[in-house]
């Protein structure tokens, strides 16, 4: 059985080296309910637009969104009209439901969680740069609160509810690999991001469901299962393509936090073992020999998968105190 250290521990080993880290689902899991989006929706099992998520094989609002409103172009040029006007609404369905969706979710306003940030600020001062793979809002709320990490967007302007677009000339350690919920990309493939509005006390969560419900736009989130699928999604969309090849390109030591390193996720794996990196920490909650086992076996898999010569050690994840106790 490998050695398991701890984080403190991993971070002394690692001083003066430059670090990376990788964020997955765990990072949120004590505030963020992780069941899928839709599963909070409310549409309910067994009505047409669930069928349709079924139909299409997704569990993607916006994928949705796009099929019924490519289905009442045809219903219209056919002289369907109400049969248009009956998909239109579905369409604005789905677009609520996902408001639903998320007001459940989330914390509604980030000083939720005021007594929190410090604990994640500090863990977050530990690296240069940041892939995360939630598209959920609580590493954007913690950063906005602290500033912690630069994300890109700081030539942007603020435009009604968004800010940006993002530049790749702009500092940026902060990388949605897998978009985001405040993520919103312009006909012209230009990406912005959901800001409160002081002026009328409308908090990021106040705005995001503003600008589905309003603005008829969908946030940017890569929400689909199989790592085939989520790559189709990566490559359809500029931004999302920048940070993953920023993660392809990283050399520094990369910490793993909240990832189970299951195939789903293949292709951030692949990046990962055909980078740069000489070595990765990989973080795991409440260790056993069992699961221990089990990542050494993935790790050992991804090796000899891309011939890498990245070596790989393990933390206890909760020692990390990310959040405070």
């Amino acid at each position: 059985m490998s050695d398991i250290i701890d984080f403190a521990t991993a971070v002394a080993e690692t001083a003066g080296e430059p670090r990376a880290l990788l964020l997955g689902n765990g990072f949120s899991a004590r505030h963020f309910q992780y069941a899928t989006l839709l599963e909070a929706s409310k549409l309910e099992l067994g009505t047409p637009l669930r069928k349709l998520f079924s139909a299409l094989d997704t569990v993607d609002f916006e994928k949705v969104v796009r099929a019924l409103e490519e289905a009442i172009i045809v219903e219209s040029a056919y002289g369907h009209d109400e049969r248009a006007a009956e998909l239109r609404e579905h369409a604005q369905d789905v677009r609520t439901a996902l408001v639903q969706a998320i007001v459940t979710t989330h914390p509604t306003r980030r000083e939720e969680l005021a007594s929190q940030y410090d604990h994640c600020a500090t863990f977050l001062h530990n690296f240069e740069a940041v892939f995360s793979l939630n598209y959920d809002l609580l590493l954007y709320l913690g950063n906005l609160e602290r500033r912690v990490l630069p994300d890109g967007f700081g030539f942007g302007k603020k435009q009604g509810l968004l800010f940006g677009p993002f530049n790749e000339k702009a500092h940026c350690a902060l990388y949605n690999l897998h978009g985001g919920l405040h993520l919103f990309e312009d006909q012209a493939g230009n990406m912005h991001k959901a800001v409160k509005d002081g002026r009328n006390g409308k908090s990021v969560i106040n705005a995001v469901t503003d600008i589905i419900n309003e603005e008829h736009s969908m946030p940017v989130c890569v929400a689909e299962g199989s790592s085939t699928q989520k790559m189709q999604k990566i490559n359809s969309v500029a931004y999302l393509r920048y940070c993953y090849e920023k993660l392809s390109s990283n050399a520094r030591t990369l910490f793993v936090f909240g990832h189970s390193a299951d195939e789903n996720d293949e292709h951030i794996y692949k990046a990962v073992f055909n980078s740069k990196i000489s070595k990765i920490y990989f973080g795991i909650y409440r260790p056993d020999t069992e699961t221990i086992n089990k990542f050494t076996a993935q790790f050992a898999k991804y090796k000899a998968l891309w011939k890498s010569p990245v070596a790989y050690y393990f933390y206890d994840s909760e020692s990390a105190d990310v959040w405070g106790h």
